[in-house]
């Protein structure tokens, strides 16, 4: 498959189809807006695709989230000024399925309350500009659409790297562990 790390984690193991990480502390993706700092140092595991492919990327997540903002989802990157990340995000003591989009060095945050599930399950789809973001909450439920965004589309001498991501950036964190199953990347044609 030819996964590649950004920003490898100290701790991190595969298993078959389970990947296990415990995320660094301090990590995060995040562009100026509202916040006013930018931070790259957030784990990414990924493949490099065209960078005008069209896929469908799926992983099941778990996580054991105890300090806010620890996160752990699906990555679609180009570049540290064009990105989307989601999946879980623990705020204020409740776990929300949060979408980041980052577009010509600007993030914006969206988040929907979820009912803390054992797993949430994603579901990312690009076709040409946009991508599509939907989250089932349980083994069992339904995917449900999150977001519709805006993504740059480029031409197939820029790779677009796509798996998974997980960061800590809380101030008073140690990390925290993560699972990620059955993680699959499908080219559309």
């Amino acid at each position: 498959m030819n996964f590649t790390w950004f920003n490898e984690p100290k701790k991190w193991s595969i298993n078959g189809s389970t990947i296990l990480v415990h995320t660094d502390a301090k990590t995060d993706f995040w562009r100026k807006t509202h916040y006013d700092f930018e931070r790259d140092n957030g784990h990414f595991y990924y493949r490099s695709f065209s960078g005008d492919q069209s896929l469908t990327a799926t992983v099941n997540v778990r996580g054991k989230y105890t300090t806010l903002y620890d996160q752990g989802g699906l990555m679609l990157r180009i570049n540290e000024k064009n990105w989307i990340k989601c999946g879980v995000e623990y705020v204020d003591g409740n776990q929300f399925a949060s979408v980041v989009v980052t577009v010509n060095g600007w993030s914006d945050w969206s988040v929907v309350p979820i009912n803390s599930p054992d797993v949430l399950k994603l579901r990312v789809k690009r076709e040409k500009e946009a991508v599509h973001i939907e989250y089932a909450e349980g083994e069992n439920g339904e995917f449900k659409m999150m977001r519709l965004a805006y993504f740059p589309l480029m031409d197939k001498s820029q790779p677009l790297m796509v798996g998974i991501m997980c960061a800590s950036p809380g101030e008073d964190t140690q990390g925290f562990d993560i699972t990620f199953n059955d993680l699959n990347i499908i080219e559309d044609h």
